[in-house]
């Protein structure tokens, strides 16, 4: 016993980290996906981050540690059963970050060992707001000059809608769900190119489409408002949800699950009317925020040798092949 206690107060007096990690280590696949995000961001900051079990929690000796030693403290449950939450209030110990992942991801607590896409998923939550608090504590401390530099001049980014989509398609084709996407069929994508939508720009924005009537064609970024919080943490995809295609990352896809859910389309302008501009072609909803739109000018955006990948390829021609079979006569 006396040895334990040794042993407490030297670890009690070492140097302290900069962010507690606390993780259930539940006996469940998020719980599981979680203790392995936890270890491989540990080994990625080994200087700076340590993580616990939240059964150290009621251990006199290991409170005191976490409160003297550890700068922030992140809290990582596994499912809606909240251990930890519970835990930690009873222990009247606080934290500056709380991530329940079932809730977080939208699915159900699974006995089971995570898949492979469970948890880079969880890792890239995790990391996200690992990276967070890293970035509070680096301003505070000023860690080194460029950091300091870094932090304080990177801009604020606040985006805000010029406009809406109005059209008659409710739900989007492609849906992220359980760390992948799933490929939804109604008419779909073989009929997206006669689609016909309506884009209403904000009225306090008289005079901006002056001079659009010019172009046949328009580019069109838009803000993909279904994907949640667990399709923006998606790092790699089976594109179209196909699981005959390969494994791809989010930036080699044209997915509208990615972290930031700006999707872009060229359309073709059919007429303007007063702040409506009414285009054919656009793969998106209805209630869709627009961000921008950009006359479309071929020479500018032209391209040569341009290549894709193969299964892309594979897509097109797929398409393209169901679309002449519709057209031809019975």
């Amino acid at each position: 016993m006396q040895k334990n206690n040794v042993q407490a107060q030297s670890e009690i007096s070492g140097n302290p980290y900069k962010l507690l990690v606390f993780t259930c280590f539940g006996g469940c696949a998020t719980g599981v996906a979680a203790s392995k995000a936890c270890i491989r961001i540990w080994e990625e900051n080994p200087a700076d981050i340590k993580i616990g079990c939240l059964p150290a929690v009621i251990v006199p000796w290991k409170i005191k540690e976490i409160t003297r030693k550890s700068d922030r403290r992140i809290l990582i449950d596994a499912c809606g059963v909240q251990c930890g939450a519970k835990l930690i209030e009873r222990e009247g110990m606080t934290v500056d970050r709380y991530v329940e992942l079932t809730s977080l991801l939208k699915i159900q607590k699974e006995k089971t060992l995570p898949s492979k896409d469970m948890e880079n998923i969880v890792y890239s939550i995790i990391r996200r707001e690992v990276d967070a608090l890293l970035s509070k504590i680096g301003k505070s401390e000023a860690d080194s000059a460029e950091k300091e530099q870094r932090i304080h001049h990177s801009p604020d980014m606040l985006l805000k809608p010029v406009g809406v989509v109005k059209n008659e398609v409710n739900q989007p084709d492609l849906i992220a769900r359980s760390g992948d996407l799933d490929y939804r069929s109604r008419q779909g994508q073989q009929d997206r190119r006669t689609r016909i939508s309506e884009l209403v720009i904000d009225s306090s924005l008289d005079g901006i489409l002056d001079g659009i009537e010019n172009f046949s064609h328009l580019l069109v970024l838009y803000w993909a408002h279904l994907v949640d919080e667990g399709g923006r943490s998606i790092v790699k995809v089976h594109p179209m949800g196909r699981k005959d295609l390969p494994l791809v990352g989010i930036y080699a896809s044209c997915s509208p699950a990615r972290p930031n859910p700006v999707c872009a389309m060229v359309v073709r302008l059919l007429e303007r009317k007063g702040n409506i501009l009414k285009v054919q072609g656009l793969d998106a909803i209805d209630g869709s925020p627009l961000i921008d739109i950009k006359p479309f000018n071929p020479g500018y955006y032209a391209a040569e040798n341009v290549t894709v990948a193969d299964w892309m390829a594979q897509i097109y021609r797929e398409i393209d092949r169901g679309r002449d079979q519709k057209t031809e006569p019975s």
